[in-house]
């Protein structure tokens, strides 16, 4: 497979992935975390965020950007991202819901200039495999995110699993109803990079392959 180090990526262990799946022809990918640095999109979307609050509290809110950043990085799947540390700020909890739909709308502008697997998944297509994107998310923040990153005509199938009905997102096996004409009873693979993900392989009977996509501009 020619080009499997992308530029300024030679850290990344991509040929890894490439073993890993072996000739597996039906190949679903998570977004976030997986296919770029999420950190990308979410450290300048929560610093956006945080600005806002500064405006409209007329505080300088001194740390609350790197507060933001931490919360997200190491309670991803806990509910209410915003409410704690407005609370710990002296800020209404009712201003959380505003800050969420910041965050959901941000443009994610970065996304453009921003490292990612890109090219390793035009080289899978190149060589016959057949991939779909799995993601959990609001679907016009995860297509916004996945526009910017330039991977229209990547995949064949994106599915969002949306916030707004929990049933439907990872681990469930919905997505995988999803995609049956697309996987047509081949061996699948999902590839993605925390335990949710691996939960979501295997309600579908698929191979889990992990991986985490860093960028190196990251020191933490």
């Amino acid at each position: 497979m020619s080009g499997n180090r992308l530029p300024n990526e030679a850290h990344l262990p991509v040929e890894s992935l490439s073993e890993a799946l072996g000739d597996v022809q039906r190949i679903a990918f998570d977004l976030d975390g997986t296919v770029y640095d999420t950190r990308d999109f979410e450290r300048p979307a929560l610093a956006a965020v945080a600005e806002w609050l500064r405006t409209k509290s007329g505080s300088q809110l001194p740390g609350l950007p790197q507060r933001f950043w931490a919360r997200r990085e190491t309670s991803r799947h806990r509910a209410g991202l915003f409410d704690d540390l407005l609370v710990e700020y002296g800020l209404p909890a009712a201003w959380g819901r505003e800050c969420l739909r910041r965050f959901h709308e941000y443009p994610a502008h970065e996304l453009k200039q921003a490292d990612s697997l890109r090219g390793f998944l035009g080289d899978l297509r190149a060589r016959g495999s057949r991939l779909a994107l799995v993601s959990n998310g609001p679907a016009a923040l995860q297509m916004r995110k996945s526009d910017s990153l330039g991977l229209a005509g990547i995949f064949d199938a994106c599915i969002y699993c949306s916030p707004d009905s929990p049933e439907r997102q990872k681990p469930s096996a919905w997505a995988w109803s999803q995609l049956t004409e697309w996987r047509a009873e081949l061996p699948t693979a999902y590839v993605g990079d925390d335990p949710a993900d691996e939960r979501f392989a295997e309600s579908g009977g698929a191979r889990f392959v992990p991986f985490r996509f860093r960028s190196r501009k990251y020191e933490d």
